[in-house]
């Protein structure tokens, strides 16, 4: 998604540096484009909670009372929240960058 994201805002730059007016239909389009990578992020971001209250659980529940199992499972969690926050933060700025080129468009 992140190359998507990516791809699209080059392309709208691409635009702007052509100084390319859009018509309200093709600002439409951008916006819902941005609405698509809003729901991405958000959806990724209610996933990085979940790992992340997981892996803060198994930390508790870890302290009170240790075993192996519940270490090794917390480990997981948090294998898996590392790559979701890296994720997330790509695509939290990608939409951030998205919403300064449709003003830009918006300008022109």
């Amino acid at each position: 998604m992140l190359k998507k994201l990516s791809d699209y805002e080059n392309e709208l730059l691409e635009m702007v540096a052509q100084g390319k007016q859009l018509s309200a239909e093709q600002l439409l389009s951008v916006r819902t484009h941005i609405g698509f990578f809003q729901h991405e992020r958000l959806v990724h971001e209610l996933v990085m909670i979940l790992f992340a209250l997981l892996t803060v659980g198994g930390i508790l529940f870890v302290v009170v009372k240790p075993e192996i199992p519940v270490m090794l499972l917390d480990v997981l969690f948090f294998a898996l929240l590392v790559p979701y926050v890296k994720h997330y933060y790509g695509l939290e700025n990608g939409v951030q960058r998205l919403y300064d080129v449709y003003e830009k468009l918006e300008k022109l």
